[in-house]
C-alpha cells in the first residue's frame, strides 16, 4: 500500500521574506500549543473506536507487499494484500455506505443499505443483492479502507500499549498518530501506526510493519482525498442500467471456498492457544489466540489441499513435518500459512503468528484421522 503513501519531507523550510513563516513539511504537521485537537494517545484511541458513525466521503490507495501464493478459490482474496487497491467509499453511516473498487477493466461496487447489501459488478453489468447473512465472508477492497482496517485492528487487541506517534498530513488534513504495539512474543507484527483526524478520529492513514522488518510496513492504507459530509443519498443506492441483469444470491454462497462437507468439528486447543467461539455457522473453521497472535483454521477438500500443496511448494514453500500426510510452510513479512493434505481432507491454517506456531498446529493436526 506504499503507492498511496505520501513520502514524509525529513526537514522544515524557515522562509524569511515578509515575516518569518514556518512550513511544516508533507509528511507532518505541528499543532498550535494547547488546542483542544490534539488529544493523548488514550483520547486519540476512543475517538477512532467511535467514528464509525463519522460520514465521509473520499478516495484511497492500499497497498501490500506480503507475497502470499496462490490458492485455490482464494486468489482475488489474496491479491488484496500483495499489490495496490484503488478504493472509493461513500459512508453514510455504519448501515449506510457503498465501497468501490477500482480496477483498470472497471469497478466492483458494494453497497449497503438499511440491512440489504448489494453487488455491482461493471464487467459482467451485474447487480446481485445478497440475501441473509453469515458470520464468515472472504476479504474486499472495503475491508483496507483506514477507518474500517484500523477499527478493526484496535478493537482486536484492546490491552496492547499504545503510544503517540508525530503528527502528519494526510489527505490535506492535520492527522494525530498512535502505534499499537502488540505484547504476544508469537505475532509477526511489530507495530500497527494509525493517523486520524482527531477532532472526529475517523483514521485516515493505516501502516502495519512485520517484525523482520519493522522500519518498513509491509501493508499501508491511506485516504488521499476525504470530505467530511454526509454523501448525497442517490449515490448510495444501486441502479441497475439498461442491458444489466439483476440478480439473487445467498449470503453463505460467497463463503463457498471456505466450506467443506461434513468437516471435523476443530480442537478445543491448538498450538497452546484455545479455540474461540466464533462462526458457528461455518462448521470446522477455528480461531485460535487472541488479539493480533491468533491464527485461523480453515478446512479444505483433499483436491483443493493437494492443489495449494504443490502451489506453494512450487512457490518455494517449506517442508513441514507432519505423522500423516504432506504439508508445506510459507511465510511472508506478517503472515505465516501452513497448508496440510492428506487423504480426503485438509487444512489451511493462516494467522499473524511466527511459522513454528504454524508448524506445531500442523503437526497436532496430524494426528487427527485422515
Amino acid at each position: 500500500m506504499a503507492a498511496g503513501g505520501r513520502r514524509a519531507l525529513s526537514r522544515r523550510t524557515l522562509l524569511v521574506g515578509a515575516g518569518a513563516a514556518a512550513l511544516v513539511a508533507a509528511g507532518t504537521v505541528s499543532w498550535p500549543a494547547g488546542a483542544t485537537g490534539a488529544p493523548g494517545p488514550a483520547e486519540l484511541l476512543a475517538r477512532i473506536r467511535a467514528s464509525a458513525s463519522q460520514p465521509y466521503s473520499g478516495l484511497a490507495e492500499a497497498s501490500g507487499r506480503l507475497g502470499l501464493p496462490d490458492l485455490p478459490q482464494l486468489e482475488q482474496a489474496t491479491a488484496l494484500f500483495t499489490g495496490t487497491t484503488r478504493i472509493r467509499a461513500f459512508h453514510a453511516g455504519p448501515d449506510r455506505w457503498r465501497v468501490d473498487e477500482l480496477t483498470a477493466a472497471g469497478e466492483r461496487d458494494v453497497y449497503q443499505l438499511d440491512g440489504v447489501e448489494s453487488l455491482w459488478d461493471f464487467g459482467s453489468q451485474r447487480l446481485t443483492r445478497i440475501v441473509g447473512t453469515t458470520s464468515l465472508r472472504l476479504p474486499r477492497a472495503g475491508d483496507l479502507l483506514p477507518p474500517d482496517l484500523a477499527r478493526r485492528i484496535l478493537s482486536a487487541a484492546p490491552d496492547d500499549p499504545i503510544t503517540a506517534l508525530p503528527d502528519r498530513r494526510v489527505a490535506g488534513r492535520a492527522a494525530a498518530g498512535v502505534r499499537l504495539t502488540p505484547a504476544d512474543p508469537d505475532t509477526t507484527v511489530a507495530h500497527v501506526d494509525v493517523w486520524a483526524d482527531a477532532p472526529s478520529g475517523l483514521p485516515l492513514r493505516v501502516e502495519i510493519s512485520g517484525r523482520a522488518d519493522p522500519g518498513r510496513p509491509v501493508l499501508i492504507s491511506e485516504l488521499t482525498s476525504v470530505d467530511l459530509t454526509a454523501p448525497p443519498d442517490d449515490v448510495l443506492v444501486p441502479v441497475v442500467p439498461p442491458g444489466a441483469t439483476a440478480t439473487e444470491v445467498a449470503a453463505t454462497d460467497l463463503t463457498g471456498a471456505l466450506r467443506v462437507l461434513g468437516p471435523a468439528a476443530p480442537p478445543g486447543r491448538l498450538a497452546g492457544r484455545g479455540r474461540l467461539p466464533r462462526f458457528p455457522d461455518l462448521p470446522g473453521i477455528g480461531v485460535y489466540g487472541s488479539g493480533l497472535g491468533g491464527f485461523v483454521l480453515v478446512p479444505l477438500t483433499g483436491r483443493i489441499a493437494g492443489q495449494a500443496v504443490d502451489g506453494a511448494t512450487g512457490a518455494g514453500g517449506v517442508p513441514v513435518t507432519v505423522t500423516n500426510g504432506r504439508a508445506v510452510g510459507v511465510s511472508t513479512p506478517l503472515l505465516s500459512v501452513v497448508i496440510r493434505a492428506g487423504g480426503r481432507r485438509g487444512a489451511l491454517l493462516v494467522g499473524t503468528v511466527s511459522p513454528s506456531v504454524l508448524a506445531q498446529a500442523a503437526g497436532e493436526l496430524s494426528g487427527q484421522a485422515p
